[in-house]
């Protein structure tokens, strides 16, 4: 028999269990199979975020429970105490909160600095030479933005299309990491780290040759064994560099690790590769495969999040994937969306208690005319939920009016 119980109620001797329920509509349920051998296994969970959990009362009887706790009683005492469980999804938000139309402007400055950092970067790497001071001060702007509304950069990131690729995805992988530190709880000097190593996470492709990485084919072998030595060569580089953080470095050398050992340079796995590492991974591969490329057209920000997704426990951490996709929004700002009833609307803020109740500004009406936009939380209002989300090209809307965003 299976019970629903919060993580606090945990006990030393019960059997966690899945119950096969889609975590979208149950974000905060704790899902792997587990024995939860000692308190502290209970605080792990509690602090990854999770509030509740199913347990089998048949694998969770009282007397193993005794036992355990028994056993585990000394250890617990000298143990250090966990830091406090930070809701996944939340972000520490100090100071003011505006709203998505009032940031958007700033983000658009702040990202084309972004951008235009990363090209100084590997120009001054060709050269031989860089400095992080400019850079600090830029991820230090795109953390103020992620701290008065993260939207705002998180949906530029997504739906702003770059000629540029290379500094692009820098500057959003940039976004990415900041906006993750943010959701975890992480203080202002945390976060610009990460938010450092998603600009210099790529540096070492400003040494590799300009027709290999604007190439409008497919790789040939030595080719793409030349590519796979750009992390080692970022690395190297790096830590030349005066008052480099080593999470930076980390970065730089890990993010094509892979969590099944499949990635390169060195085919670590699991929890060998860094935490920074793990991340900067999924950032940097999210943001991959959901934009424009020389060689393939941008997959839509939903099924990009559905093949992340796919990918937990192979290529990703499954509790890193799970965060960074409630991170992000099952639908992401920007996106457009079909309603059950009909209506059409582009998604204007995430929902991190229940993902699948976004908030959305509707443009059409089931008979695909124009409609007065106003915005709708479908957690609130008693309006149906999302059908599909539709490539923006083929809806009949534009997602940067409805959201008022200007380049």
């Amino acid at each position: 028999m299976l019970k629903n119980i919060r993580v606090e109620d945990l006990k030393p001797g019960m059997r966690v269990v899945d119950p096969g329920i889609d975590w979208r509509t149950r974000p905060y349920l704790y899902a792997s199979e587990r024995f939860i051998d000692s308190e502290q296994t209970v605080q792990q969970i509690l602090a990854q975020g999770y509030r509740e959990v199913y347990i089998d009362l048949a694998l969770s009887e009282s007397r193993i429970a005794q036992r355990y706790a028994r056993a585990t009683t000394e250890l617990m005492k000298s143990a250090q105490p966990l830091a406090p469980a930070v809701q996944p999804g939340s972000l520490k938000i100090p100071g003011r909160r505006v709203a998505l139309k009032e940031e958007l402007p700033h983000a658009v400055h702040l990202h084309d600095a972004a951008v235009d950092c990363v090209r100084q970067i590997m120009t001054l790497a060709i050269q031989g030479r860089v400095h992080t001071g400019r850079a600090t001060e830029v991820v230090a702007g795109l953390v103020g933005s992620l701290e008065r509304n993260p939207d705002a950069l998180l949906c530029l990131s997504s739906m702003r299309q770059r000629a540029a690729y290379t500094y692009t995805h820098c500057a959003n992988v940039s976004v990415l990491l900041a906006a993750f530190a943010l959701s975890e709880g992480m203080g202002r000097d945390s976060t610009i780290v990460y938010g450092l190593a998603g600009l210099f996470h790529d540096l070492g492709k400003a040494m590799l040759p300009v027709s290999i990485l604007n190439a409008r084919r497919k790789l040939d072998g030595t080719e793409r064994l030349l590519v796979k030595k750009h992390p080692a060569l970022a690395y190297e580089f790096l830590t030349a560099v005066p008052d480099v953080p080593s999470e930076v470095l980390l970065a730089a050398f890990e993010h094509h690790e892979r969590y099944d050992g499949s990635g390169y340079p060195k085919g670590i796995s699991g929890d060998d590769i860094s935490r920074i590492g793990q991340v900067a991974g999924i950032a940097d591969t999210y943001d991959a495969i959901s934009s424009r490329r020389p060689f393939k057209g941008a997959l839509h920000p939903h099924k990009s999040l559905g093949v992340m997704y796919q990918m937990r426990k192979k290529a990703f951490h499954p509790v890193l994937v799970e965060k960074f996709v409630r991170m992000v929004g099952i639908y992401p700002v920007g996106s457009v969306v079909e309603l059950k009833d009909g209506y059409k609307g582009v998604i204007s803020a995430g929902n991190p208690d229940n993902p699948m109740k976004p908030s959305v500004i509707l443009v059409l009406d089931p008979q695909g005319k124009s409609m007065r936009m106003h915005e709708f939380s479908l957690a609130r209002d008693t309006i149906s939920g999302v059908s599909r989300c539709i490539p923006a090209e083929l809806s009949g809307i534009d997602p940067c009016v409805a959201l008022g965003l200007k380049f």
